[in-house]
């Protein structure tokens, strides 16, 4: 079965937010029906009071209802989903749980590093200027950040997911990655600054700032709340703590996540 894009299928309201997270609305309904399972309604209802459950939710109300039903049902057709009786809510299996997990953000809360930068540069003919466009995209996907259009830089070792990925792309020789060592710089520029300018730090700590401001208002972190972290934390890349600057607020988004999950896991134990 193909595949239908997010933008074809999810409510605009709801997309703002599910495009910056998730690429597909099967993936969307797997969070969906992990949300649904920590609300507070019964695990067998029919499939009209599940629709009224949708519509009564802040957030799900935004999505289309049928929208929901046929992601659930595409991924139960692929062994991520389950429903054990007629009638009942579905349950996310152990397979969908991996699924999910790949799809998600993580937020790494140890970041071991050595102290170490490294710089990734490549000479990629014009010839092969779709594998050029490949190694970009991969490069951000392994946490570097362009210091210029072929050189890269991150605090995280890549030289085995560089090979790699020049392995199996036939790209021998065109690409080198090499250490800047300790306390390195470029120029004038010492590491700190280096880092808030190649990876768009202010930017980025704008939008978590948005958000912890947002979250306050409301008091708690819903699932719009939720996704909207998310979004935000797909696009950190989540360099050591040793070389965000003081000013830095996404520990402090993260903090009300986990925070909020607690009293949910309370709430759901006392009930």
């Amino acid at each position: 079965m193909k595949r239908k894009s997010m933008g074809r299928t999810v409510s605009r309201a709801a997309l703002r937010l599910a495009e910056g997270v998730f690429g597909y609305t099967v993936d969307f309904g797997l969070w969906v029906t992990i949300y649904i399972a920590h609300m507070s309604v019964p695990q067998s209802v029919s499939g009209q009071n599940w629709r009224a459950v949708i519509a009564a939710d802040d957030f799900l109300r935004d999505v289309n209802y049928q929208v929901i039903k046929n992601a659930i049902q595409t991924a139960r057709k692929r062994g991520w989903v389950r429903v054990v009786k007629r009638n009942a809510l579905p349950e996310i299996t152990k397979e969908g749980e991996r699924r999910l997990a790949s799809k998600l953000p993580q937020y790494d809360e140890k970041r071991v590093w050595d102290g170490r930068m490294h710089i990734v540069t490549y000479d990629i003919p014009e010839a092969h200027k779709h594998d050029r466009e490949l190694l970009r995209g991969y490069l951000r996907t392994i946490r570097c950040g362009r210091l210029q259009d072929s050189v890269w830089v991150t605090p995280y070792n890549p030289i085995d997911l560089v090979r790699s990925f020049a392995q199996s792309h036939d790209l021998h020789g065109t690409i080198i990655v090499s250490d800047m060592g300790k306390d390195g710089s470029i120029g004038e520029e010492n590491l700190k600054g280096l880092v808030v300018r190649i990876y768009g730090l202010e930017k980025l700590n704008d939008r978590y700032e948005e958000w912890i401001t947002r979250v306050k208002k409301m008091e708690s972190v819903g699932a719009t709340s939720l996704l909207g972290f998310l979004a935000i934390l797909k696009d950190d890349s989540q360099l050591p703590f040793a070389l965000l600057p003081e000013w830095w607020k996404g520990d402090t988004a993260y903090k009300l996540v986990k925070e909020n999950l607690v009293k949910v896991v309370n709430k759901k134990a006392i009930a």
